[in-house]
């Protein structure tokens, strides 16, 4: 069954690219787009297609989410899985699976949300065999870390509805942190750990000055030759617009690429 944002996704990139890179998560990578676009963008020396899924309170698994007044399609149900299969058998391809622990604040269970990681990284090796996949596991150092005055208050913040209790959120992260080991394992995919000091009172969102950090670390097992830095001169993509998403309950669809630049395209969904 193809997925609602099947029909306007794709235009064929104009860059002729080489190699492709797929990324999937919430927050995290909105948050630190500008930085990790240029982290992805070093890490080739030939032209590259980005395909993302990410957004701020993005889940894998729901049929929608997000904040404030804008929605976004769960990651498994978005468009980018009809988009993929259309790149050559013989573009380089990687990917970065992250951001899994927002399925747990929105109440699900730590086994539906492994699932979902399985599912997830089960397709991307269906797609391309080759492709060299790096999971994120949960920060679990900054979650145990965490006093219970400081869980509500995010938890007030950024999940209003949710009423799981720190002890909870605590046992269902170390759940997924093992799902997630046992994962890469099973489909020869990468891990990275989060570094505790790369957060701050905020314990899932990477601080703005640890970001450049703390995805060249995550991206390091893409094992890439690393380039030297875009010069200023370059202009790098801007933040992409999903092709499917709702605003105030109306849909909106946007055709891809949503932005490219020189030696990039970005395809966002």
């Amino acid at each position: 069954m193809p997925h609602p944002d099947a029909d306007f996704t794709t235009t064929a990139s104009s860059s002729s690219p080489a190699a492709c890179a797929v990324l999937l998560g919430a927050s995290n990578l909105t948050l630190a787009w500008p930085r990790l676009i240029s982290l992805v963008c070093r890490s080739f020396s030939t032209p590259v297609d980005v395909y993302t899924a990410h957004g701020m309170g993005r889940s894998y698994m729901l049929e929608r989410t997000g904040f404030a007044t804008g929605k976004l399609p769960g990651i498994l149900r978005c468009g980018v899985w009809d988009a993929l299969p259309a790149i050559s058998d013989a573009v380089t391809t990687h990917a970065l699976v992250t951001d899994l622990g927002n399925d747990l604040l929105y109440g699900c269970q730590a086994s539906d949300v492994i699932d979902a990681a399985e599912e997830s990284v089960q397709r991307l090796r269906t797609w391309n065999p080759r492709c060299r996949i790096v999971m994120t596991r949960p920060p679990t150092a900054a979650v145990h870390s965490l006093g219970r005055m400081r869980f509500l208050m995010f938890r007030s913040m950024l999940f209003p509805f949710s009423r799981l209790t720190l002890e909870c959120i605590q046992q269902k992260t170390q759940e997924l942190d093992d799902g997630i080991c046992r994962i890469a394992e099973q489909f020869s995919a990468h891990t990275v750990l989060p570094d505790r000091k790369w957060y701050g009172l905020d314990p899932i969102h990477v601080r703005r000055r640890s970001q450049r950090r703390a995805f060249t670390e995550i991206l390091a097992p893409w094992d890439t030759q690393v380039c030297a830095a875009p010069s200023s001169a370059q202009t790098l993509p801007s933040r992409p617009t999903a092709a499917l998403r709702w605003v105030l309950g109306a849909e909106r669809q946007t055709h891809q690429p949503s932005s490219e630049s020189p030696g990039v395209s970005v395809f966002a969904y």
